[in-house]
């Protein structure tokens, strides 16, 4: 549908043709007066008007009617008034009162229920030349494109999860069409099922939650993003939500280890390297008092029954070949990590640490598992290396490789806190060389007790599956990630956390970071569990507190998943934000294990990497176009939040995997500042080694330089959008060309693939250098 827009001799013309005989007709239950269709007009404020009949609205901008929200249905009005300040009526069926206030920038409008009972409102009914919507960093979608019209069309999105800040914007004619929803909690964007992009929003006042007020602020930008992202940026301001990453700085300095940090997932399963066995004596030791005591757990451990089979077969052989290796490696790391494994009567050698441990009965997670290495490096010291190295060269040298060649700051996530109770020197060790060092945490989801399938489904109180968890307004219980047990109401959690983080930290590992997953993605629920109901509201609050509570207390540098705005004054960085997970919308991606699309299983044999991190897979065409295609970036968030949250990728999409795409997400990274994600264990550090360590020093000096500035400005320099500039402060741009010919900006040519540095007057060209197996 094409927008009309009028000049302004037209619309004196339209307004006088309004109080004819002509004009649209109106309810007369309503008792509505005609003038309610002419231009209000205040000379301090925001010209409209509207019909609320069919809450029509435009706004009158110099010489032009700039369309707000389209017609909908025709509704009865009632008690319709009318003054220079306000405009107000009802909606009696729909028990909905409405007030328009038009401001010196913008309009408010604020829709009330005034139902006792559960209501719901569709308005605005928003249509475009080309939207603005902030999916993750923010994309630009022309209204007509196939692509994004096959993708939107017929979708329900809730605004609060799959939009990163919640506004959006749409350009009519030579202006942009700003939408700021004040009160995000509930509102569904109901795409059409046209040809042309268009949706209207659903917004439902529950009987649970007291608070009946939706509202809008409406702003007419000016034709470009960057307009449209700082109204926001001042809007979050004026709401005391914005706070830099100076000011987190002064509170924590360990901000500060973020700046020009690349993010780095760090894996290491096992408890032992197949390095550390000497498995010649390996072998001739099977009969021995200490090996017989381990294979009595084959029958108590899921991997027990590979570990019998794989035995068998070494008893015939006179080597250990890698599998074996690696199955030994696997069930061994299950045995040492058993609260009740270490006996006396068969270790009966015990060195200092052991004694020590002994004594002091300490019955922590960590040492148990560094006692049971003990014992079994004590009392079969030809077979095992001394327990202090056992994985050194998967993770404390490791890290050491990577301070060493140039990587000065990054962030280490480790899958597990299990992995640092497995290496204590892995965490010291990465903190004494200036990173930062966090755990895999979440509160998202409980299992049964008795059949959890993962570590941060486990909680002590094991009334909470049945006691704590969220039911849906019919009664049932809303089902934990992957449809496995239930998700827990983050209102009753806050005495879970701090049991786990003090359990976690009691054991002298010093974490200075914590990753928590979900908690700022948007994803939040009533619960209708009638001894906790609970609203989206404090649901929301809940998770940031218990985010809080650890940034707080323990001088953590908080992340999560989502980096959603109404948690930037709470963390520190996001994974998400510029790349979500997606690969559960295609099932040659998500299940089809023959695809060359797969995104891999969760499983590493050799304890290192899972294939679903490691495995390079090329992205079809049309999800390539929604999620991957630079053309159709936005920098909204960064444009808002640069100097505040550091953001990357979802760890599903670290900066290798996409076949095709390395160079161009390098580039990208340089332009939005986006840090680089890697996903490493010695095989994939040696693999990709020279490509991280050239593209890092480029992007982390260039990092440093510009994490503390606002981005102050966005832009197309062609209309394909292969070209975009983007300006930091009042000193340094970036002009990126992910075209295949080269580019003269200012007599300065930029090759395919490459982009300009400008800091001041110096100019340096960057070109990612990547091998031709990792592109």
């Amino acid at each position: 549908m094409k927008i009309c827009y009028f000049k302004k001799s037209f619309v004196v013309f339209l307004v006088l043709f309004m109080f004819t005989g002509c004009a649209t007709k109106i309810n007369h239950d309503s008792s509505i007066e005609r003038e309610q269709l002419a231009i209000v007009k205040n000379k301090d404020a925001v010209k409209y008007q509207v019909d609320p009949e069919t809450f029509s609205l435009q706004i009158i901008k110099d010489d032009d009617v700039v369309p707000i929200s389209a017609a909908m249905q025709n509704r009865n009005v009632a008690n319709y008034n009318q003054n220079e300040k306000v405009t107000k009526w009802s909606y009696p069926k729909e028990q909905v009162d409405v007030a328009i206030k038009a401001h010196k920038d913008y309009l408010h409008v604020t829709i009330t229920s005034s139902s006792n009972d559960d209501n719901k409102f569709l308005w605005p009914k928003i249509t475009g030349e080309t939207f603005y919507l902030p999916f993750g960093e923010g994309k630009r979608i022309p209204a007509e494109d196939s692509t994004w019209t096959n993708y939107l069309r017929s979708k329900e999105f809730d605004v609060l999860e799959q939009l990163s800040m919640p506004f959006w914007a749409t350009e009519q004619g030579e202006h942009t069409v700003l939408f700021i929803l004040e009160n995000p909690y509930r509102n569904t964007m109901n795409f059409s099922d046209d040809n042309q992009i268009e949706f209207v929003l659903s917004h439902g006042y529950p009987k649970i939650d007291d608070n009946k007020i939706n509202s809008f602020r409406i702003y007419i930008a000016d034709k470009n993003p960057t307009s449209v992202a700082k109204i926001y940026r001042d809007y979050v301001k004026e709401k005391g939500d914005f706070i830099t990453f100076k000011e987190k700085a002064k509170k924590n300095p360990n901000i500060e280890r973020l700046y020009g940090a690349p993010h780095i997932y760090l894996a290491s399963e096992y408890v032992i390297s197949s390095k550390n066995i000497n498995w010649q004596a390996f072998r001739k030791s099977l009969n021995s008092d200490v090996i017989k005591y381990i294979l009595s757990y084959t029958s108590k451990l899921e991997s027990g029954k590979e570990m019998q089979t794989v035995i068998n077969e070494i008893r015939n052989q006179d080597y250990v070949n890698k599998y074996q290796k690696n199955v030994v490696c696997r069930f061994l790391s299950d045995v040492l990590r058993q609260d009740n494994f270490f006996d006396s009567s068969i270790f009966l050698n015990k060195d200092e640490f052991m004694k020590t441990a002994i004594e002091k009965n300490n019955k922590d997670q960590a040492t148990i598992i560094q006692l049971n290495k003990h014992a079994l490096s004590s009392n079969l010291p030809n077979v095992f290396e001394d327990a202090q190295v056992w994985m050194n060269d998967e993770t404390v040298d490791l890290i050491k490789d990577l301070k060493n060649s140039g990587i000065e700051k990054a962030w280490i996530g480790l899958h597990s806190w299990e992995q640092a109770y497995a290496k204590p020197d892995l965490t010291k060790t990465a903190i004494q060389l200036g990173y930062l060092v966090a755990p895999y945490d979440s509160y998202h989801s409980i299992h049964k007790p008795g059949e959890e399938k993962w570590i941060t489904a486990i909680f002590s109180d094991i009334s909470l599956y049945d006691n704590a968890t969220i039911s849906k307004k019919n009664g049932q219980k809303v089902t934990g990630f992957q449809n496995i047990g239930r998700k827990l109401n983050p209102t009753l959690s806050l005495p879970l956390v701090k049991e786990r983080v003090e359990n976690i930290l009691g054991t002298q590992i010093p974490f200075n970071s914590w990753f928590i997953d979900c908690d700022a993605t948007g994803e939040i629920y009533d619960d209708y569990s009638p001894e906790h109901i609970t609203t989206e509201q404090q649901d929301l609050v809940a998770r940031l507190n218990r985010m809080k509570y650890i940034r707080d207390n323990y001088n953590m540098v908080i992340g999560s998943e989502g980096g959603h705005d109404f948690a930037t004054s709470t963390i520190a960085f996001a994974h998400g934000i510029e790349l979500k997970s997606f690969s559960w919308l295609d099932d040659d991606m998500k299940k089809n294990k023959d695809s060359k699309y797969y995104i891999g299983n969760y499983y590493s044999p050799t304890g290192g990497v899972a294939e679903h991190f490691s495995k390079r897979i090329p992205i079809k065409d049309h999800l390539s176009t929604i999620f991957v295609d630079p053309r159709y970036d936005l920098p909204l968030y960064k444009l808002v939040y640069n100097d505040s949250v550091v953001t990357t990728y979802h760890w599903d999409w670290s900066t290798f995997k996409i076949i095709g795409a390395v160079k161009n997400r390098m580039l990208r990274e340089v332009l939005y500042n986006v840090p680089p994600m890697y996903h490493l264990d010695r095989q994939q550090w040696e693999k990709y080694k020279e490509d991280i360590i050239a593209h890092t020093k480029f992007w982390s000096d260039f990092s440093k330089q510009v994490i503390t500035k606002e981005m102050t400005e966005f832009k197309k320099l062609t209309v394909s959008a292969n070209v975009q500039m983007c300006r930091y402060g009042d000193n340094i741009a970036v002009i990126a060309n992910f075209g295949s010919s080269p580019y003269d900006y200012y007599s300065v040519e930029i090759p395919a693939n490459s982009l300009l540095l400008k800091i001041d007057e110096e100019i340096q060209i960057y070109s990612p250098r990547v091998a031709a197996k990792n592109q």
